[in-house]
């Protein structure tokens, strides 16, 4: 039987490790139900489509807002949330 050689792998530097910026844009609704509306690379871009689905909540064209293949009633809508994941 022969031996197998591994080679031995460098420690990874932990410390050189950024967490992850990744966000979630999230409908919170009366009944406490999230509805997710997308995701973002970071905060910055997370907030843009935050602010964009309140504007449509906030002045929908004639009826209710469309998020995600939902019409949502308006004052149904608590809160937009941007979370990290």
């Amino acid at each position: 039987m022969a031996l197998l050689e591994h080679p031995v792998q460098a420690r990874i530097d932990r410390a050189d490790w950024q967490p992850s910026e990744l966000r979630r844009v999230v409908i919170r609704l009366a009944d406490g139900e999230l509805v997710q509306v997308g995701t973002a690379p970071n905060r910055e871009s997370a907030m843009t489509l935050a602010r964009s689905v309140i504007m449509e909540i906030r002045d929908p064209s004639g009826e209710w807002p469309l998020i995600n293949d939902r019409l949502l009633r308006p004052d149904a809508v608590v809160s937009v949330d941007v979370l990290r994941t």
